[in-house]
């Protein structure tokens, strides 16, 4: 059975990582969100930002969106005339030094699982292509949250004495950008760096997760929330073992479930699950997961949340909790077909396998599933031969898959009918060449989530992706490009501007949201393209100042809402200098 490289790995808090010498403050509350400092109470839908989750599905009736509203995954819903829609953001790639994880340690190794070496291979390639990478902070034992966080500012000065951008503290950086600020250029509001020198291989960041006025996100053996206002650290909460799998989601009550290891060995089952509140960070409950059948498969673990059910599925079983106590919903559906990943957000859709267990056979399915009872509504036949790559949106429902080489996104109506096939030219898996750029999931292939990927986004009739970029005049650029849902026939393209690269972000108002990546000495932009074709229109310049840390963010996330963008670093690792390690900026965070 085939299935996509997964998401997500080990990772720290949205800047510093957590340190025990700031001590610990039980129970500490983040700051409530104000409404003046350009947080409206509750954050306006679109730009790839949700309305609030309807009751039902399991939804809590009250869900809290985040400053910069929900995370801008494919399943983050946007509104439309048929319901909410995607708003992709970017996947994990690597930092800005070039430098290759380690191969040689067994704790480096372990981090592939086994998967072919052609794979490994073509991962370490695409991070030397996209940037170097910077390493992690260790993580020690303890489960308790700690209030505080603050920069770390250690920074040596270049070789000519002059203090490079990235050795400034972050305080610094943000009054140098302010006084270097140019006209119509945003304001840097605030950036967290990784602040601790860990030894290791590269890793994933798992979020960022939003709830409130709490931003999160976890790194190898820790979880840490910050004030979307100003990021300083709120909390910080530390597990035992190395953080393996997480949903893509939180719940709309701001509670994410985590995967961790059995113990810090090498060889550990991926089998601990823990719930934490995300506004407080407290940890609610623990559960150990039977070890029968998952251990064949370790690594491949794809964790989702559909109301108040976290999934846990791996190696052709499927575990449901209910989040807010632990107890089990719904165990393995019944039947010669096993989902293998769901989707998380307000429909629960299946990648779901019909081929015998250990068969390599392409046998699947697509599925909306009750979050209650794990029940099929419907099922589609992806066809012979053909595998269930991702789910690129959900509302309306787009589907990628792939047979060899061969690449299309299937639309499907609410009933799950087909509605159009959009071809997609072909895609090598192993080796990342393709037509259209999407990507999806984490650098350390450690889950296999069916939600995480940038690069595509979908309103009530229209698909929209970024073409692969391509040298024009001695540079790069690329095309976003519209589908016609009903159709599969494409409608038009827009090209990016010289020298840069475009992909889109989620839709509003009849405008598709499209980030404009910077480069070494231009700013990332925000910018809106008509739905009907047409240029690219700027809405928020990042300013050139910070340029050169930015483009260090490449496969980044971004999150934008309010005249307000966030970007975060998606990928950490092994880094030589220590004091360029310390100093890697994690979350940068521009408006007004």
């Amino acid at each position: 059975m085939s299935q996509p490289p997964g998401p997500h790995s080990s990772h720290e808090g949205f800047g510093a990582p957590f340190d025990p010498a700031e001590g610990a403050a039980p129970g500490s509350q983040p700051p409530a969100p104000q409404p003046g400092y350009g947080y409206p109470g509750a954050p306006q839908p679109g730009y790839g930002y949700p309305p609030a989750p309807q009751p039902g599905y399991g939804y809590p009736a009250a869900p809290q969106p985040g400053p910069y509203g929900a995370r801008s995954g494919p399943y983050t819903q946007q509104p439309g005339p048929h319901g909410p829609q995607p708003g992709p953001h970017h996947p994990p790639q690597a930092g800005p030094h070039g430098s290759p994880p380690p191969g040689g340690s067994p704790e480096g190794r372990r981090r592939f699982g086994g998967r072919p070496a052609r794979i490994v291979g073509a991962v370490l390639a695409a991070l030397l292509v996209a940037g170097g990478v910077v390493r992690f902070a260790t993580g020690g034992d303890g489960e308790r949250p700690a209030a505080g966080g603050g920069d770390r500012p250690a920074s040596s000065p270049a070789a000519d004495g002059k203090a490079d951008a990235t050795d400034r503290t972050d305080s610094e950086l943000v009054e140098a950008a302010g006084a270097g600020r140019e006209q119509g250029e945003a304001k840097l509001r605030w950036v967290k760096s990784l602040g601790v020198d860990l030894p290791g291989q590269a890793l994933t960041v798992f979020g960022p997760w939003q709830s409130g006025d709490v931003v999160a996100h976890a790194v190898r053996r820790t979880v840490s929330g910050y004030s979307a206002q100003d990021g300083r650290k709120v909390w910080s909460l530390k597990v035992s073992a190395d953080i393996c799998a997480a949903p893509t989601l939180p719940t709309g009550d701001g509670k994410i479930v985590i995967a961790f290891e059995e113990h810090t060995e090498d060889g550990a089952d991926c089998s601990v699950l823990r719930m934490i509140d995300l506004r407080t960070g407290r940890a609610g409950w623990t559960k150990t997961l039977p070890a029968g059948g998952f251990r064949e498969i370790r690594r491949d673990v794809a964790m989702s949340v559909n109301g108040d059910t976290v999934t846990y599925a791996r190696a052709g079983r499927v575990l449901a909790y209910d989040v807010g106590d632990g107890k089990e919903v719904f165990g393995m559906p019944t039947g010669p077909c096993r989902p293998y990943a769901f989707t998380s957000g307000p429909r629960m859709i299946a990648a779901t396998s019909c081929a015998p267990l250990g068969d390599d056979r392409a046998d699947q399915r697509i599925q909306e599933v009750d979050p209650l009872t794990g029940e099929a509504r419907w099922t589609y036949d992806v066809g012979a031969g053909w595998t269930v790559d991702q789910v690129y949106s959900t509302d309306p429902l787009v589907v990628s898959v792939q047979k060899g080489d061969a690449w299309k996104a299937v639309a499907l109506r609410a009933d799950g009918t087909l509605r159009a096939e959009i071809d997609l030219g072909t895609r090598d898996v192993d080796f990342g060449f393709a037509d259209y750029e999407v990507r999806c999931g984490g650098y350390q292939m450690v889950t296999s989530n069916k939600d995480d990927c940038a690069g595509v986004a979908a309103d009530s009739d229209t698909f929209y992706v970024s073409t692969k970029r391509q040298h024009a005049e001695f540079d790069i650029d690329n095309k976003l490009v519209a589908f016609d849902l009903d159709t599969g026939e494409q409608k038009w393209t827009v090209a990016a501007p010289l020298g840069r690269r475009v992909e889109p972000l989620g839709t509003e108002d009849g405008q598709v949201l499209v980030y404009v990546a910077p480069t070494k000495k231009q700013g990332g932009e925000i910018a809106t393209a008509p739905a009907a074709g047409g240029d690219l229109r700027t809405v928020l310049a990042h300013p050139a100042s910070t340029a050169a840390i930015e483009d260090g963010f490449a496969g980044g996330k971004i999150d934008y809402a309010n005249g307000r963008s966030l970007v975060t670093r998606s990928v950490v690792g092994l880094e030589e200098d220590d004091n360029i390690e310390v100093t890697t900026k994690m979350f940068m965070a521009f408006g007004d």
